[in-house]
């Protein structure tokens, strides 16, 4: 009996283990993985963004312009407890929470989608990609909710 609930209890432990409550990121399979917006796959993956409910569904993006879009549709995904945003850092595919992160813009710049939104882990990185590229300006997470989005050049 007391090793019946054991079995039991270590279980019910593991499958709370594989719940997504903290709702954190996945991984990124460039093989299978697609936006769920363009249905493009994942192929530039340091540039892939995350939805992560709190039900425990993981929406992936090629771009943080397609994540955006979903986010436009989806309101009820806006709200902090719903869901938590991620995008990568461009040069490590570190995750960020999107609230944390720091983005380069110039429509210039490359991306899957061409929005020229690329993202970084803190404000020295953005800066000194701007600063490399001779354009652009850096966004906080507060500017870039004000960003228009848009593909056309």
């Amino acid at each position: 009996m007391i090793k019946t609930l054991g079995i039991l209890l270590l279980l019910s432990v593991t499958a709370a283990g594989c719940s997504n409550d903290a709702m954190e990121p996945e991984e990124i399979n460039a093989e299978i993985d697609v936006c769920e917006v363009c249905n493009m796959g994942l192929a530039h993956e340091h540039y892939a963004t995350e939805v992560v409910t709190a039900d425990g569904e993981v929406y992936k993006f090629d771009d943080i312009g397609c994540m955006d879009e979903f986010l436009g549709k989806e309101a009820d995904l806006q709200e902090e407890k719903a869901a938590k945003k991620y995008v990568r850092d461009v040069d490590t595919g570190e995750w960020i929470q999107l609230e944390n992160a720091f983005h380069a813009y110039h429509p210039d710049f490359w991306t899957p989608m061409a929005n020229g939104v690329v993202s970084f882990k803190d404000k020295e990185s953005a800066e000194q990609y701007v600063k490399e590229q001779g354009k652009g300006e850096v966004l906080d997470y507060k500017l870039l909710k004000q960003h228009e989005w848009s593909w056309e050049q």
